[in-house]
């Protein structure tokens, strides 16, 4: 959520893991730099590196040279598993010439052609933080001398990510974002889910999406956003979420919830705003009750149909009026079909010469429905909705996409 025209920035969930765009390399003490300094020294076409998340059980895309602005869309890379994955489970230089779906997990590096890797481990002394690889669009062997030169480099950049995290402050903002949006969503049986986060520029943010099971064989998830940027907003982000789940707990339904959490809001947290979209079901999770404080409606989507826009009624954001009358609805979500909840950052685009706020709306959310129209699960939804609304595109707000999908009865 902007407001007064201000942008929140990126958040980072661990001291060194940081999914992120090209463009995020730039604020990282020049790391686009370093990494453009690998890439010529092994005479490579790409050059990447990846980060342990917070769990240490998954890499996340840090930053890139020469594969575009799409990292945003990479996959995770499970520790042990894939090119990257393989050499943070040795912790030792792994050279790959053959380069498909069999060997490496994340598709960008097979959209743009790499067909030979070299990587090693970013350590810290005796800590692993990561993995830096370098891609060529050609047949390559790599030899003793490159592998001992790009282990060299990775000594280097490990040193410098430690230095660039040491700061206490921004290591515990990044510990907290972490704690809160968890690189992977658990869910029940019956229903499978996906989320990603993509910061803008900047500092921390307050996008928030959330997942969590309820007494009575219920299911509830959320996507919220509070206005501002900062450590302050992640702190608020982080009252809110454990405040509705704690009202979640004694109310049913999704409108009073939102009602209560707006009391809150205006009573302890002065000069704070929201929007949260709520939605809660019984498995098997094809009736979903849900009410939205001045949020994006969720897309619906039916096997063999087009999704939708859910119709639901827009109440007042939160923060404002805490008498505010809420509303929920009940909506149809058949096995096979999906929700899809978004934040603001992934359909909405600053105006420009040629185009109007509204205008960049409407062609984003027919290009959004478009995407999660095609086949896939929840995971290639996100990747893909990532990948054709934003594309190369500057993230000028922080963005948040959860999936949850209906799994077929037998």
């Amino acid at each position: 959520m902007r407001t007064g025209g201000v942008d929140r920035g990126p958040v980072s969930a661990h001291p060194v893991a940081q999914t992120a765009s090209g463009d995020r390399a730039e604020t990282i003490g020049g790391l686009s730099d370093v990494l453009d300094g690998v890439r010529a020294a092994l005479g490579a076409d790409t050059a990447t590196v990846l980060v342990l998340d917070g769990t240490r059980s998954f890499l996340e895309p840090l930053a890139t040279v020469g594969l575009g602005r799409m990292l945003h869309a990479a996959r995770r890379v499970p520790f042990g598993h894939g090119f990257a994955g393989r050499i943070a489970q040795s912790r030792q230089p792994v050279v790959l010439s053959q380069v498909d779906r069999s060997t490496v997990i994340n598709p960008v590096l097979l959209d743009h052609g790499v067909q030979s890797l070299l990587g090693v481990p970013v350590m810290d002394g005796s800590e692993l933080l990561g993995v830096l690889h370098v891609g060529y669009l050609h047949g390559h062997v790599a030899t003793e001398a490159e592998t001992r030169l790009l282990s060299q480099h990775a000594a280097t950049l490990g040193a410098g990510l430690h230095d660039r995290f040491a700061d206490d402050a921004h290591t515990a903002a990044l510990t907290l974002q972490r704690s809160l949006l968890p690189t992977t969503v658990t869910a029940p049986e019956g229903i499978s889910i996906a989320a990603r986060y993509v910061p803008a520029h900047g500092d921390l943010g307050g996008d928030w999406y959330d997942v969590f099971e309820l007494p009575g064989d219920r299911l509830a998830i959320v996507m919220g956003d509070v206005a501002g940027h900062g450590l302050e907003a992640a702190v608020v982000m982080g009252r809110l979420r454990s405040a509705l789940r704690a009202y979640a707990l004694e109310h049913d339904d999704p409108a009073e919830v939102l009602m209560r959490l707006d009391r809150k809001i205006c009573h302890f947290e002065q000069e704070v705003f929201a929007t949260v979209v709520l939605g809660i079901a019984h498995a098997p999770y094809t009736e979903w009750c849900l009410s939205t404080a001045g949020h994006h409606p969720p897309v619906v989507g039916s096997p063999g149909a087009q999704p939708v826009v859910a119709a639901i009624p827009q109440d007042p954001l939160l923060g404002f009026q805490p008498e505010t009358a809420r509303r929920s609805v009940v909506i149809e979500v058949p096995a096979g079909g999906f929700l899809c909840l978004y934040t603001d950052g992934l359909v909405e685009r600053r105006p420009t010469r040629d185009r109007t706020v509204v205008g960049a709306l409407d062609e984003n959310m027919v290009r959004l429905v478009d995407v999660l129209g095609q086949p896939g699960d929840p995971e290639m939804r996100c990747i893909r909705a990532l990948s054709e609304v934003v594309g190369d595109q500057t993230a000028e707000d922080d963005i948040a996409i959860l999936v949850a999908q209906v799994e077929k009865r037998a």
